[in-house]
Formats: structure tokens, sequence, C-alpha cells
């Protein structure tokens, strides 16, 4: 195998694959990036089994061929090479990668076959949607899919599609996201949970390139084409939980507040609630809300200026979460909107019903 690729190309087609190592794998092959060479360029490609990422990058082949090299250590070695064409070539079981002054020679991993993910299987769809609206939902919601695997919907995000609305929801049991968005063109009904990584780099892979951007469906799997990046993923199999049984039809108290100052409220008090039971205390009242918090290093209360519509209310809540919420939300005031002390308390901005967001408030005795 023999090839030259430019330097600043091959950066960022080895950083993108490499999203698709695993941590640990019970085959030694999938710790590899795959490297491809022949007629149409060269192809990278690593694989965890459940997320497989691959990169095709134009290049002046002179010899076809492929190996596979440990994918932490050529990452490592490819971001650090010069600027300029770095000239591939592989002796027996030896990876000779030469750029301007620098030679770095990597041992390559013996393997029977390449695991591959393919993509087939019935019930195939897709979705067609903006990459801007794309990429933010995205943003907006994957923060909150469960970072755990006791629930394993959870670690996923569900998507739902029906008509022209695409929506996003994920929860972790503590806060609540759902964004949606409208598309050009009617879309089958359809709810699939893609898992919380996969979601992630769709959103960075959005980045990349303009125009419409596609998602294609099958029973088990999906698929991101790119156009130079192709991502496939396996689906979580289970059942999302009916979020809808959750979500407040009404409310007892109805808070309007400026979203930067309640942010820097929640910040200030959140430095003393550390060393205490992790809680900040909302205490609103007719005309403002009071942000409290105590603990045996001290006590920091904030004052804020609020719009109360309703009943007045204790409510406490872990900030961690708020400050989750409130940094996706995009305009300048929020509603605060709570039934009791303990039932989760919905954000949402004032003049947008795309999104909205529940946190779920601590029992302070």
């Amino acid at each position: 195998m023999r090839f030259s690729v430019h330097s600043e190309i091959l950066k960022e087609a080895v950083l993108s694959v490499a999203k698709a190592l695993p941590v640990r794998s019970s085959m030694p092959v999938l710790e590899g990036v795959q490297i491809v060479a022949g007629d149409e360029g060269v192809m990278l490609r690593c694989s965890d089994l459940t997320l497989q990422k691959e990169c095709r990058l134009s290049a002046i082949v002179e010899e076809a061929g492929e190996c596979v090299v440990r994918g932490r250590i050529f990452s490592d070695i490819v971001r650090k090479l010069p600027d300029g064409n770095a000239f591939f070539s592989v002796d027996g079981q030896t990876l000779t990668i030469r750029c301007g002054r620098n030679v770095n020679q990597l041992q390559c991993m013996e393997y029977d076959e390449f695991p591959l993910m393919t993509f087939d299987g019935d019930d195939i769809f897709t979705i067609t949607f903006d990459r801007e609206k794309g990429k933010r939902i995205i943003e907006h919601t994957a923060f909150a899919v469960a970072l755990d695997d006791t629930h394993p919907a959870l670690s996923g995000v569900l998507l739902e599609s029906e008509g022209k609305t695409l929506s996003l929801v994920a929860t972790d049991s503590f806060q609540f996201a759902k964004n949606t968005m409208t598309v050009a063109e009617e879309m089958p009904e359809k709810r699939v949970v893609v898992p919380g990584k996969t979601i992630s780099e769709i959103g960075r892979m959005l980045e990349e390139g303009e125009g419409d951007a596609s998602l294609t469906f099958s029973r088990t799997h999906m698929k991101a084409d790119m156009g130079e990046t192709v991502l496939i993923s396996r689906l979580i199999d289970g059942n999302y939980i009916d979020y809808k049984r959750i979500l407040p039809k009404a409310c007892k108290t109805r808070v309007l507040v400026d979203r930067d100052a309640l942010m820097e409220s929640v910040d200030r008090t959140q430095l003393v609630s550390r060393d205490g039971n992790n809680s900040v205390l909302f205490r609103i009242g007719e005309e403002n809300m009071t942000v409290k918090a105590e603990s045996v290093v001290g006590k920091v209360e904030d004052e804020l200026t609020a719009q109360v519509m309703g009943d007045g209310l204790s409510i406490a809540f872990n900030p961690k979460f708020l400050l989750n919420v409130l940094k996706n939300v995009e305009e300048d005031k929020v509603y605060l909107e709570c039934n009791s002390p303990i039932n989760p308390c919905v954000i949402r901005p004032v003049n947008s019903e795309e999104y909205f967001y529940l946190v779920v408030p601590m029992r302070i005795f």
C-alpha cells in the first residue's frame, strides 16, 4: 500500500473517525483504525460495533491495499504531523509515515477481517431536515441524556416524527428536554431511540457542509451520510418512557424572570450549596423571587425581580440541572411553571413553542 495525502486533511479525518474507537474492547482489532487505499482514494474507518464511522479522503494512491494500526497512537502521531504532504507505505507489517523531515513507523495489527456494521433490513425510512436547525435541536436536547445504563433507553434520545414535525426528547429522570422543528416534507409516524453518543456525533457532523441533511433508519440501525463522512449506528432496543404522562397539564405558579439574571444568581448560590445538600432554594413571593443557599460554610441570598402569577411557593433544585437547562434557552426571558415543591418545574421560553424543559425538584426536610 502506498499513497500520499495532505496532513491537514488527514488530521481532520482521523480525529473524526476516532470518535468511534471503543474505550475497551474484547476484540483487539476494534481498537485500531482501518486504512483502505483504492481507486477512489483513501478510506479511514473505526467501529465499536455500536457506532461505525468512516471518512473518505482525496489522495494520490500509487498502490492499493489496507492495514489496521492502533487507533490511539495513530491519532496522536497524525495530530503532531507538520504541515505538508504525508506519504504512507506498508512493508510487511510495518506502516511508515513520512511528512517533511518527520518519519514514524507503526506496527500493523494482525487481523483476519475488520468487523463491519452493515445498513440493511426492512422498514427503511428517511428524514430530511435543515442542517442548522438539526444541529441546534441536537445541542439543546442531548445534554439531558442519562450517562449510565440503569435504564438503557434513557441513555439515548427519542426521535419522533409525524407529518412535518420532528421532535427530540431526552431525560435522565432529573432533567428533561424536548425540542421540535418543522421539516419541508411529510414523514411517517415513527419513534426510534438513538444512542446519546451517536446523536452527539451527528451534531458534530452537521457542522460539515451546507444545505439539507438526511438520516436513514431501518428497524435496528440508522445511517447518516454527509458526503465524505458516513456514520452507521445501532438503535437502542426497548421502549422509551411514556413522557407525556409526566408533563404538567397546568400550573398553579408561573414566574416570568430574566434568564441571565437567574443563571448568575444560581451560579453564585451554588458556591455555598456544594458544602451542604447541593441545593438552591427558590422562595417565590408576590412580586419577586429569592434564590438562597445555606451550608456549614455560609449563606447566600439573591433577590430577583420577577413577575409572579398565581400562588407563592418554596421549591428547591440541584443547581447543576437548573444551569444545564438555562444555558440551552435562547431567549432573554423564561417562564418557570410550578405546581408544588415536589412536582417537576417546567422551564420554557416566552416567545417559542418549539422547546421546553423540566427540572425535578429536591426534597428538603
